[in-house]
C-alpha cells in the first residue's frame, strides 16, 4: 500500500519536513501551521503550490530554487522569512495578509513583475533585490523598508508610500540596518506619489497659500528624481518624506489654532445676536418696572446659555476640522 506522503502523480501532500524533489504539485496540508526551512527547496519541478488559510509562515529557503514555480497565493501567511521564495521563477504574488518580508525573500526572482499587500509592515534588506517590479504601492501600515531593499530593480517606475518621515532610517537599532541605499540601481525610478489621507488633509487646510504650499512640495519629488543618480535616490526620497511631513505638522498646528479662534468669535457672534433680538423684542432688559427688578447679568448669561452657541458650533466644526 503506498503511502499518503509519497507523491502520486507527481501531486504531494506536504505535512512538514522537507518534500521530495520530483513533484510537480504540491498541496499543504492542513495540519501545517509553517512551512519549513528548505522544504521545497531546489525543486525544477514543482508549478504549483496550494496553500490555506491557517498558514502564517514561511520558513528560510522553502522555495529557494523553485525555477517553475510562476505563481503563489500567500493567503493568511504573514512572516516569510530569509530567501523564502529566492530565485525561483515568480511571476507574481498575492499576499495580502504579509506583515514582514524578511532579507532577500525574494531575491533575484528575475521575472516578479507584480505583488499585492495591504498589511505590509517591515520589509528587510534586499527582500526584492534584482526582480522586475515596475510598480509597487505601500501600504498605510508599512513601517520600514530595508537597506537594498530593491536594489538592481532596473524596471521599477514608480512607488506609492505612506507619509511617514522615519520610513527609511540611517540606522534601525534592533538590526543596524543601513537603508540608504534602499534604491540603488533603480535608474527608472522617477515617480513617487503619497497615498492616504495627506491630499484630504492638505485641500482641508484653512489658507489658500498653506495648501498651494503643500501641493507645491508634493509634487517636487517628481520634478527632482529623474535627475537624480540612483546611488541618490533614497536620501532624495528620505528628506523629502521628512521635510513634506515637517511642513504638514506645521500647517495643521496653525490650521487649529484658527479653528480655536474661529469656535470663540462664532460663539460671541451667536450670544451677540440672541442678546439684540431680545433686547428689540422686549425691553425688560433695559426698562424694568417698579414691581420687579430684573439682574441685567444673570440675564445676559442666560441668553449666552440660550443663543444655540453649543448646537451650532458643535455642528459647524466637523466641516472645520483637518480631514
Amino acid at each position: 500500500m503506498m503511502n499518503d506522503d509519497q507523491p502520486v502523480g507527481g501531486i504531494y501532500v506536504y505535512r512538514g519536513g522537507q518534500a521530495p524533489d520530483n513533484i510537480t504539485h504540491a498541496i499543504i496540508d492542513k495540519s501545517v501551521k509553517v512551512i519549513d526551512e528548505g522544504a521545497f527547496r531546489d525543486n525544477p519541478f514543482l508549478h504549483t503550490v496550494e496553500m490555506h488559510d491557517g498558514i502564517d509562515r514561511v520558513r528560510e529557503e522553502a522555495f529557494h530554487l523553485c525555477h517553475s514555480l510562476l505563481y503563489v497565493n500567500l493567503r493568511r501567511i504573514k512572516i516569510l522569512d530569509s530567501f523564502a521564495f529566492s530565485d525561483s521563477g515568480l511571476t507574481h504574488v498575492d499576499g495580502d495578509d504579509l506583515e514582514i518580508i524578511r532579507d532577500n525573500a525574494f531575491q533575484g526572482c528575475e521575472n516578479l513583475k507584480k505583488i499585492a499587500f495591504s498589511s505590509l509592515r517591515i520589509i528587510e534588506s534586499c527582500a526584492f533585490e534584482g526582480t522586475s517590479l515596475t510598480d509597487v504601492e505601500f501600504p498605510e501600515t508599512l513601517e520600514f523598508v530595508g537597506g537594498n531593499a530593491f536594489v538592481m530593480n532596473e524596471s521599477l517606475r514608480r512607488i506609492c508610500l505612506p507619509l511617514k518621515a522615519d520610513l527609511f532610517h540611517e540606522e534601525r537599532p534592533d538590526e543596524h540596518l543601513h537603508p540608504n541605499d534602499t534604491f540603488d540601481e533603480c535608474d527608472s525610478l522617477t515617480t513617487v506619489e503619497l497615498i492616504g489621507g495627506v491630499h484630504e488633509t492638505v485641500s482641508s487646510l484653512h489658507m489658500k497659500r498653506w495648501r498651494n504650499d503643500m501641493t507645491k512640495d508634493i509634487n517636487q519629488i517628481n520634478v527632482t528624481l529623474p535627475r537624480i543618480p540612483s546611488a541618490q535616490k533614497t536620501n532624495v526620497i528620505r528628506w523629502w518624506l521628512q521635510s513634506v511631513h515637517s511642513r504638514i505638522e506645521h500647517y495643521k498646528t496653525k490650521h487649529i489654532q484658527v479653528l480655536k479662534e474661529a469656535t470663540v468669535l462664532l460663539e460671541l457672534a451667536l450670544w451677540k445676536a440672541k442678546l439684540d433680538d431680545d433686547e428689540g423684542g422686549d425691553d425688560s432688559l433695559e426698562a424694568p418696572t417698579k414691581k420687579v427688578k430684573i439682574d441685567v447679568g444673570r440675564a445676559r448669561n442666560e441668553r449666552r446659555v440660550t443663543s444655540g452657541a453649543n448646537i451650532v458650533i458643535k455642528n459647524v466644526l466637523p466641516f472645520l476640522k483637518l480631514k
